[in-house]
C-alpha cells in the first residue's frame, strides 16, 4: 500500500489559501482600500434628543446601499461593521465592532439595525452626545466578499 496520498485542491479559494505571498496580498489590497466602505454623519448640538433613532435608520440604509455594489464571489456575501463616536480633534469617545452581518441582516429588524439603536442608545446614557462632546459618528463597513474578489485568479 503507498504512502498517504496528497490532496490537491482545484477550488480557486483553497489554492489561494494555499499561496505563500497571501499575507502580502491581503496587506496591499487592505492598504489599498479594497473592500472598505467609510461615512460619516455630523451630529447637530442643538439636538434636544440624542440621534439615536434616525441615525441608526441612516447608517443602516448607507450599508444597504454599499451592499447592493458589494461583490460575492462564491457566495461569500459577509460583511463587517465598526461604528465609533468622534468628538474634536478627532478623539475617539466610542466605539462599537458588531459581529459579521450578511445582507439580510440589514432587512431583519432584530438584526443590525437592533443592534445599531441599541449602541446609540447606549452611548446617549453614557450622556457621550452632549452638546460639545461628540461631533460625529463614523463608520466603516468591509466586505468579505470584495476582498476574496480582489485576491482571486482571474477567469480570464
Amino acid at each position: 500500500m503507498r504512502g498517504p496520498r496528497r490532496w490537491r485542491l482545484a477550488h480557486p479559494i483553497a489554492a489561494l489559501l494555499q499561496s505563500r505571498s497571501l499575507r502580502a496580498d491581503v496587506r496591499d489590497a487592505l492598504d489599498g482600500g479594497v473592500g472598505i466602505y467609510h461615512t460619516t454623519w455630523l451630529i447637530q448640538s442643538d439636538l434636544a434628543q440624542p440621534p439615536g433613532d434616525r441615525l441608526a435608520g441612516e447608517l443602516v440604509d448607507w450599508c444597504r446601499a454599499r451592499l447592493s455594489r458589494m461583490r460575492r464571489p462564491y457566495g461569500l456575501d459577509h460583511v463587517t461593521l465598526t461604528v465609533a463616536l468622534l468628538g474634536q480633534d478627532d478623539r475617539q469617545l466610542a466605539n462599537q465592532a458588531y459581529p459579521v452581518f450578511r445582507p439580510g441582516d440589514f432587512y431583519d429588524e432584530d438584526s443590525a439595525e437592533a443592534l445599531v439603536r441599541a449602541t446609540l442608545l447606549e452611548w446617549a446614557r453614557e450622556r457621550l452626545f452632549e452638546a460639545g462632546r461628540a461631533d460625529r459618528i463614523s463608520a466603516v463597513l468591509f466586505s468579505w466578499g470584495d476582498l476574496a474578489r480582489e485576491l482571486l485568479p482571474s477567469d480570464s
